[in-house]
This record gives structure tokens, C-alpha cells and sequence, in this order.
């Protein structure tokens, strides 16, 4: 739908959110992770966060510390984990009920 995606592999199945659709959401991506990404352009990039999805879903939790960078023309992703210190405005498990 317009708001969550998924990544399924096998009987495991994450689902995902688009950060933008909900707030201002910026960071610096280690160059470690640009290297490993084959990052070449801001356009390869797309930006997605976890959420733990609750039976209601005013409940459920998203992960802004760790968002998964996709590399869509390589088709590769990784999960970063951000510096708490440096990204205080972004939470562990933010309710999803603070931004609809």
C-alpha cells in the first residue's frame, strides 16, 4: 500500500516503511556502507525503517535508528545502525501512532 512494503525470504517476513511519508527524516551514510552498497548516486538509494506491527496498528513500533539502505540499481541492502548520540531525534521503537 502506500504507507508499508515487505522483504520476504522463506518464512521470514519484514515489513518496512517509508521514512518520508511521515517526517523529516535525513542522516549521513557511513562510507563504509556507500563502498559495500556500490553507492554511486543519491537516486540509487532508497531509504526504508522496521516496524514491529501490533494487531492494532496505532501500536505498532518503528525502528529510525537502524534504517535499511537499498541500492536499486545494484539491488543490494544493508541495515545501518545510527549513532543515538548524533541522531537524538530518531528512536529505537517510535510509535506509528505519533505520525498518522
Amino acid at each position: 500500500d502506500d504507507f508499508f512494503s515487505k522483504i520476504e525470504s522463506g518464512d521470514v517476513t519484514f515489513t518496512l516503511i517509508d521514512p518520508a511519508k511521515l517526517r523529516e527524516y535525513s542522516f549521513n551514510i557511513p562510507i563504509f556502507y556507500k563502498e559495500l552498497l556500490k553507492l554511486e548516486s543519491d537516486d540509487d538509494v532508497s531509504v526504508y525503517n522496521m516496524v514491529i506491527i501490533s494487531s492494532e496498528i496505532e501500536k505498532s513500533k518503528i525502528n529510525f535508528l537502524a534504517p535499511i539502505i537499498i541500492n536499486k540499481k545494484e539491488n543490494l541492502l544493508a541495515q545501518i545502525a545510527l549513532d543515538e548520540t548524533q541522531y537524538k531525534e530518531f528512536g529505537l521503537a517510535e510509535s506509528i501512532s505519533d505520525y498518522l
